[in-house]
């Protein structure tokens, strides 16, 4: 019997010579596999020993730094040049004579009048999709008070295994939730598709998975598997998780977010278990929230707008304190220029609700946007008149970050907004930097300038482990204090 699928044509999965899909992320990237696909349903109470051994964890505390929301691009999308404007070693503004490798013909090189946008500081191409997905969504005074910054360093190619996540050292800087830590749209150690820097991860505080608005109630409900003990029954087995060992917690990274929460809410969520009756579902229900579902309505892929608003929510009101949200199909290279130019919009639409949610709710927010790996064009253009994608690039990948100050922009420490640059032909120069060829530094540079943001970047090696860049940190920073 033939199924009938109702897929929308943005969503449809894009098949690409050469590319044998092997693995979930595989998937993933390519649009076949939606976040559902990642749930497990082991019993939780199962590792509910009181003889377990303790574990090492701190009381949450809640965050007085600034929230983050990681969006991570599944697949390799275009971030430099078609999107944010990179240059030479200049900066910016310090044009490569040809962008043909990164999208743009010469009738949209950037030295065009009319071809760059810096209405929020870090520099833009006028016709990106991201650009024009943020203008979509937000108001001229939140885009006023918005600056970034952008990291120009390679990275490896439909791949999950980039350690280019830094969630974890972002919370050990002081990034922390009220009622839990870390959080991801995917059951993975970083909570999205590229891994973490591998001496980053803890497993006391692993992302738990948040989807759906049922997964966000389910932070504050012990769910019906406890329904018929008493409170104090309850709260008697929510102590006793507290004492599972720390090779448990890792076994327990990847189970379903109402089991992680069953098991762990007394050792990685605020305070102690009592914090499951102070909150109420009503508190986190993003039904409740007329403002978040008033802008996150206006986001055209229902599938984004679903899987984020809840995730969205919680980080900026400071009851989690990193989240990351995957979005898949950012292996955009399947003979159209469209396809690419419709993602990039959805994620500047994303970016763009994010940060209108924010001004709406009066709180800072830092948005970091990281891919595995990128795109090249080449020489066909479309009816858009670009150049079509015509195949992978790590080395014309990048990052970037996004700053929302509430009252007003955010102060850089010169006018640099270029980490590293890129070479005449369209890649990044891998010796520019300690970060042009390293997704481990770029994390920690990135952290840094989180640090900075605070003026706490005297805490970085604390955070990190170590400080690659030793004296020569001021060559990463791009931010100054916020306040």
């Amino acid at each position: 019997m033939k199924k009938k699928h109702d897929v929308d044509d943005v969503l449809k999965p894009m098949y690409h010579e050469g590319h044998r899909l092997k693995t979930r992320r595989d998937f993933l990237a390519q649009g076949f596999l939606g976040m559902t696909a990642f749930a497990l349903a082991p019993s939780a109470l199962s590792l509910l020993s009181s003889s377990a051994h303790a574990a090492e964890c701190s009381p949450a505390i809640i965050s007085h730094l600034t929230p983050v929301i990681i969006i991570d691009l599944a697949g390799g999308g275009n971030i430099a040049g078609s999107n944010v404007m990179v240059g030479g070693a200049g900066g910016q503004m310090d044009f490569l004579a040809n962008y043909a490798s990164l999208g743009l013909p010469n009738d949209f090189h950037p030295s065009k009048s009319g071809q760059v946008n810096t209405e929020m500081g870090l520099a833009f191409h006028s016709g990106s999709g991201i650009l024009q997905g943020i203008r979509n969504i937000t108001s001229q005074g939140t885009r006023d008070k918005t600056e970034g910054a952008i990291f120009c360093s390679t990275s490896d190619d439909d791949t999950g295994n980039n350690q280019s996540n830094p969630i974890y050292w972002l919370h050990k800087a002081g990034a922390k939730g009220s009622l839990t830590q870390l959080a991801g749209t995917q059951q993975t150690d970083s909570g999205g598709n590229s891994t973490s820097p591998i001496d980053s991860i803890n497993p006391a505080v692993a992302p738990v998975r948040i989807t759906s608005r049922q997964e966000a109630i389910n932070l504050v409900s012990t769910g019906n598997v406890l329904g018929s003990f008493s409170e104090t029954k309850v709260k008697s087995i929510l102590n006793a998780a507290s004492r599972i060992s720390e090779r448990k917690l890792a076994g327990f990274s990847r189970r379903s977010l109402p089991e992680q929460v069953q098991a762990l809410v007394a050792c990685g969520f605020s305070e102690s278990s009592d914090q499951l009756y102070r909150v109420k579902s009503t508190d986190v229900d993003p039904n409740n929230d007329t403002d978040s579902q008033t802008i996150f309505n206006k986001i055209n892929n229902q599938d984004v707008r679903n899987r984020s608003r809840a995730i969205t929510k919680l980080v900026l009101e400071g009851r989690i304190g990193v989240g990351t949200i995957t979005l898949g199909g950012f292996d955009y290279h399947d003979g159209t220029r469209t396809t690419g130019d419709t993602k990039d919009f959805e994620l500047g639409q994303l970016m763009g609700a994010i940060m209108e949610l924010a001004a709406v709710k009066d709180t800072d927010v830092v948005i970091y946007v990281l891919t595995d790996g990128g795109v090249a064009a080449g020489g066909t253009v479309d009816g858009s008149g670009k150049f079509i994608w015509s195949g992978d690039s790590g080395q014309r990948s990048s990052t970037f970050m996004m700053v929302y100050k509430k009252d007003g922009r955010p102060g850089l420490r010169t006018t640099k907004r270029q980490i590293g640059y890129f070479k005449a032909n369209g890649a990044v120069e891998g010796s520019a930097l300690l970060t042009s060829n390293s997704v481990v530094t770029t994390s920690k540079a990135m952290v840094a300038n989180y640090l900075a943001l605070h003026g706490l970047e005297g805490n970085f090696e604390n955070v990190v482990g170590d400080d690659p860049f030793r004296n020569n940190l001021d060559r990463y920073l791009v931010f100054d204090k916020l306040r």
